[in-house]
């Protein structure tokens, strides 16, 4: 969301505007900051064949597509613009913005170097010219982590500011528009910004989804926007409209700044306190707080700034928070430092326009050391883009976390990725040390229960298929195993336990990997074997009113009868149909399924009476879709499965570790010495 990413210095930027005499509606929504209702006004007065009136609206709705965000269109506008007679010169810049953020750096950098010919004393034109020229560069760089959409978080609005919290994350969103236009922010018509929660579907694994998300209390979520926030240890700390207003002379127009609110303890708004810092002449927000909850790190345009939006520094000593002290010229430039992040309390992470990057904002992070802070890092691509990338969520081992990103693709104007195994080096000025841990590349993963999620303690057995060795491990009690490994190495991870089903993965090491952090595979989930526990077995078909096994289906039934070889259990194997046809028909046809698929488990070696089979027709449906109702296919397909129920486990006779008889932790052995199928079906 543009307008919140920069609304710290965008009070100071709108002020410069309120010369403009108000011609008609259009002026009078400008100036309402009510840009989306703007832009169809501008474009009949563009069109209205008055030479005055066509030129200030295409002036204006360049800006209005700048406001609201939309590159694209603030690309053609602002040429248009700049095609004027006598164009003003910072369009020229506003056109490079635009092309830069799109990825047209030549004719974006074109633009810059006229804007620093008209107007040599300000270095931004020259410093962002030379930004453009380095997009081969850029380009070139190596993949920093893996990323994907949390498309379970994400809305056709604005998502943003993902923060850690118990056991999932806090985020920002404008998705709630309200009913009544009081309810609406007017710069973007959509909702005000409030805060959300989610949970991983697995336990502390967002990489594989979360939960839908649901509002925070209401004691949270107030009127106006209330969001970013940050947490630490048991204290919030957030980012909320202040209660008063700012009076713009001339016109009365009153605007809210945005403000810092803290509390002692996570209730709400109940105990929260205003930041003594906060003004209603500037906005301050986006705080961040050090682990000892000493130090607070935020985002300004209070008077001494180094740019539009600077990031600054408050103590808290003695119950008080101190004056703010700007981070200085390392960390500021003269553009928009916002959304700062301090993990461990010495790496500080933020995004920035000022810094040398792909275009909008990127993702930066410095290190504080002997008292000062280095120069900020890029972090790189796929983290960056050439859009607005801002608002990380980092963990402490610095291996995953989340971004927010409007680049294209996403669901809403800003949306929330993950990432995984990142690679984030600050310091570089250390070349030495940093050598060193390039030569030790890690992985470190963790082993849990699939049902609830908590970790086990349990061997794991790793194939190394270039030395075709396997090297025996055991978790400890967080269920963390780590192994050293190859760079470009192809690995099998495999985790055993008596009364679980075992879990496999495979994991290439990237040829660029360079060490530092531990890469981090998908967890290992086993499966606890219980009675009466079911399974659905999923891509096993049949074609129309046929019950015989088809090969698109043998894959997963011989996934059964390994289970059944490897764990000592009795179990019933069901089909069920859906409600179309008569009962009689689907007891009939499901019944012929079951019995067909279990005798292709006796003949792969199963004896048969561990194994029975139960044709339940349409007697136990999943979903609404019984006789006379109207469903979708997709529901009709819920209905048509495979399960597999547990009748009884007999007492293992494995380990009580649940290791292989005869290795030891720490054992490295040759793969001949393992069955040929024992790192079978391992999937990333």
């Amino acid at each position: 969301m543009k307008n919140i990413k920069i609304a710290l210095a965008t009070l100071l930027l709108i002020s410069g505007l309120q010369g403009f005499s108000q011609l008609n509606k259009a002026n009078r929504q400008f100036k309402l900051y009510r840009y989306a209702s703007a832009i169809p006004l501008y474009q009949k007065a563009a069109r209205s064949g008055d030479q005055d009136k066509s030129r200030e609206a295409t002036v204006r709705l360049a800006d209005c597509y700048r406001y609201i965000n939309n590159a694209e269109e603030a690309a053609t506008w602002y040429r248009k613009a700049t095609e004027l007679s006598n164009p003003e010169p910072v369009h020229y810049f506003y056109l490079g913005q635009a092309l830069r953020t799109i990825g047209d750096y030549k004719p974006a950098r074109e633009a810059f170097l006229k804007y620093a010919e008209l107007v040599p004393d300000d270095p931004r034109g020259g410093i962002y010219a030379e930004f453009s020229a380095q997009y081969g560069y850029w380009e070139k760089q190596p993949a920093s982590a893996e990323v994907r959409n949390c498309e379970n978080l994400n809305s056709e609005y604005s998502d943003f500011g993902p923060a850690f919290y118990k056991d999932g994350i806090v985020f920002t969103s404008d998705r709630n528009p309200g009913l009544m236009e009081s309810a609406r922010y007017e710069w973007t018509d959509f909702g005000y910004l409030d805060l959300y929660y989610a949970e991983p579907k697995n336990y502390k694994d967002f990489w594989r989804g979360t939960s839908a998300p649901a509002s925070m209390p209401k004691n949270f979520n107030q009127t106006l926007h209330d969001g970013p926030v940050c947490f630490s240890g048991d204290e919030i700390y957030l980012t909320r409209t202040g209660i008063s207003k700012k009076t713009k002379q001339e016109d009365g127009i009153k605007t809210n700044v945005f403000q810092i609110y803290y509390s002692d303890k996570t209730t709400g708004s109940t105990s929260l306190k205003a930041f003594p810092f906060n003004s209603d002449t500037y906005s301050a927000g986006h705080p961040a707080v050090s682990g000892d909850r000493k130090r607070m790190v935020f985002a300004s345009d209070m008077p001494g700034g180094k740019g539009l939006s600077d990031l600054f520094v408050s103590e808290f000593v003695n119950g008080e928070w101190t004056k703010p002290v700007n981070l200085g010229e390392s960390i500021n430039s003269s553009a928009n430092e916002v959304f700062p992040l301090l993990v461990n309390d010495t790496l500080l992470f933020f995004a920035s326009d000022g810094h040398p990057g792909y275009g909008g904002l990127d993702l930066y992070v410095s290190r504080y050391k002997d008292g000062s802070w280095s120069k900020p890092e890029n972090l790189l691509a796929p983290v960056n883009s050439s859009y607005d990338d801002f608002s990380v969520a980092v963990s402490n081992e610095l291996t995953y976390g989340f971004f927010s990103s409007n680049r294209p693709g996403g669901k809403g104007n800003d949306d929330i990725y993950a990432f995984r195994n990142a690679r984030f080096f600050p310091g570089k000025e250390e070349p030495v040390a940093l050598l060193l841990q390039q030569e030790v590349l890690t992985i470190k993963g963790t082993v849990k229960d699939k049902t609830n999620g908590q970790p086990l303690v349990a061997p794991v057995y790793v194939l190394n298929t270039m030395t075709n060795k396997v090297k025996v491990l055991s978790t400890d009690s967080n269920g963390q195993y780590s192994l050293t490994v190859d760079k470009g190495g192809l690995y099998m991870v495999k985790a055993m336990k008596p009364d679980f089903i075992e879990d496999c993965l495979s994991l290439r090491i990237p040829d660029d990997f360079t060490g530092g952090n531990p890469l981090s595979p998908r967890d290992l989930l086993l499966d606890k074997l219980e009675v009466n526990k079911v399974f659905n077995i999923e891509n096993i078909y049949y074609d129309l009113n046929k019950w015989f096994i088809r090969d698109d289906a043998k894959p997963a039934l011989d996934n059964l009868v390994n289970i059944m070889k490897k764990y000592p259990i009795t179990a019933e194997l069901s089909s069920h149909t859906d409600c179309r046809a008569s009962d009689s028909y689907n007891n009939e046809l499901s019944q012929k399924r079951a019995e067909a698929a279990v005798r292709y488990i006796i003949l792969q070696g199963i004896e048969p009476v561990r194994i029975s089979a139960k044709g339940y027709g349409e007697s136990k449906l999943v979903n609404r879709c019984s006789d006379g109702v109207n469903c979708s296919e997709a529901e009709h397909q819920a209905n048509r499965r495979t399960e597999f129920r547990i009748l009884s486990i007999e007492q293992s006779d494995k380990q009580k570790d649940g290791g292989i008889p005869g290795f030891k932790t720490g054992d490295e052995i040759d793969i001949n010495l393992f069955d040929s199928g024992f790192f079978l079906n391992c999937n990333e």
